[in-house]
């Protein structure tokens, strides 16, 4: 007869219930944490982590016998304690939500391989439908010059893809790149408009079908060693808080700073020299403003800053461009700081100051017979409310933005902006929704309130619009496919 010790079974039985117990309560709390995370900039995760059952069970008994111990003989276990497990005993890490779907999946092989995901390369994009009832002085209508009719219609905003490799200098010598591409009414936006003169990089090259453009508004290769990586080529500006794809933003509609006084796109090198973790520089040569593989005016500027994350709760980030900026005058510079604050896991902020200081003077177009028109500056000053510019000298711009998670798949948010080109004050006030009822699908409806009373000036433009640009109310509602 086989004889067995109860003392010795219980003992095992109630270290068995205490681990079970420990590790569950440790995966229900990273699963909290995991829904919390990430929500505003979700990061793609690299690796899906699967625990065995069996052996976990394995490793459990492993545990029991070799590390808790059993007691001596004739020594029971105090009746109110709980066995706890040794301290140097870690959580079991929490599983890590699958990655999401994008096109790099098409390429996946049977055997579960894909030679672009093997090799860090993704591909990705998004498509993004909206209307807009009237022109908003910023992307719809083409700013001030209303000269392109992008509202009162469901239009294809844009059609996005782009191929990446992210350059990692962790191991040694890394490199990588990325090619962006676009086409829809947002297209002139991303095209390299700086160059001015038609047929340099995208810049009116003839595949343009009215208000509908191709754009190809990055294009550039990267090197990373350690901590420091610099992009070759032509790339999205690190001026400013928005950006040109809509995914990378909460409005629906731009600031008028944006739109009016930041650059969109550079040529040249930029470096990046992560100094901690928490506090990177950058630092670069650009060929001016919004240019494409070309130098209009002798454009050469220094474009710089850094990112700082204060705490858990702040970050800081200044980004500045100074020299020669092309189009935008052959002597200047812009600074902007942006303060990011979270208040709470639900509520966040945002603050933007832009300062743009410059000499810039107005474009006179030369017709050359046989020759292509070109242009160059004149000695008038540039202005924001003269036609013949529609472009601002100097400016200063004050943007507040309020976030707040309603639920997990709605996002209400709020944008507060005064903008001042060449001393007359602007203002807008913008509000909406974000609803994500898919991992793939957003859709955000929004109110832009607008009213200057220094310019009450009437603009005209496409589509028969005529009427105070900058004093009035659009409604706008867009929905954005990512894949």
């Amino acid at each position: 007869m086989i004889k067995v010790d109860f003392k010795k079974a219980a003992w095992r039985l109630v270290n068995a219930g205490a681990l079970l117990a420990v590790i569950g309560l440790s995966t229900v709390q990273g699963q909290d944490a995991r829904g919390l995370a990430g929500r505003r900039h979700p990061v793609p995760a690299h690796r899906v982590v699967n625990h065995d059952m069996d052996e976990d069970d394995d490793d459990i008994l492993q545990v029991l016998e070799e590390e808790v111990g059993t007691p001596p003989p004739g020594v029971a276990p105090p009746a109110d304690t709980m066995p706890t497990p040794p301290a140097n005993d870690k959580e079991t890490p929490p599983e890590e939500p699958p990655a999401p779907w994008t096109l790099t999946n098409l390429f996946d092989n049977c055997d579960g391989s894909n030679a672009f995901k093997d090799c860090g390369v993704k591909i990705s994009g998004h498509m993004q439908w909206g209307y807009q009832d009237k022109p908003d002085g910023a992307f719809t209508g083409n700013g001030p010059f209303v000269n392109q009719k992008e509202w009162g219609m469901l239009a294809l905003n844009q059609q996005y893809l782009f191929i990446e490799k992210v350059a990692d200098g962790s191991k040694g010598w890394g490199w990588g790149f990325r090619v962006d591409g676009m086409y829809g009414v947002d297209g002139n936006e991303g095209q390299a408009f700086g160059n001015i003169n038609a047929g340099h990089w995208d810049y009116l090259n003839g595949l343009d079908h009215s208000a509908y453009e191709y754009a190809v508004p990055q294009a550039y290769g990267e090197l990373a060693y350690d901590k420091l990586s610099v992009k070759l080529g032509h790339f999205y500006t690190i001026v400013g808080y928005e950006v040109i794809p809509s995914t990378g933003q909460f409005f629906y509609s731009r600031q008028l700073t944006f739109w009016n006084s930041e650059p969109f796109t550079h040529t040249g090198a930029l470096g990046t020299y992560k100094v901690t973790d928490k506090f990177s520089v950058l630092g670069g040569w650009v060929a001016g403003m919004d240019t494409g593989f070309y130098m209009f005016n002798g454009g050469s500027s220094f474009l710089g800053g850094f990112s700082w994350t204060i705490s858990d709760k702040a970050t800081l980030a200044y980004s500045m461009i100074g020299g020669n900026l092309g189009w935008r005058g052959n002597g200047g510079a812009i600074n902007s700081g942006i303060l990011s604050l979270n208040w709470t896991k639900k509520f966040s902020t945002v603050h933007q100051f832009d300062v743009l200081d410059s000499n810039l003077t107005q474009l006179t177009q030369t017709n050359v017979p046989g020759a292509p028109a070109t242009f160059v500056f004149n000695n008038t000053p540039a202005n924001f409310r003269d036609p013949a510019s529609f472009t601002p000298r100097a400016s200063t711009g004050f943007i507040n933005y309020a976030f707040y998670e309603l639920t997990d798949k709605i996002k209400a948010g709020v944008r507060l902006e005064w903008y001042k080109p060449d001393g007359d004050s602007h203002y807008t006030a913008t509000a909406g929704f974000n609803y994500k009822p898919f991992p793939y699908l957003i859709i955000r409806p929004e109110v832009r309130g607008m009213w200057s009373p220094a310019n009450q000036d009437i603009y005209t433009g496409a589509g028969g619009f005529s009427g105070k640009l900058f004093n009035q109310t659009v409604f706008g509602i867009d929905a954005i496919i990512t894949f």
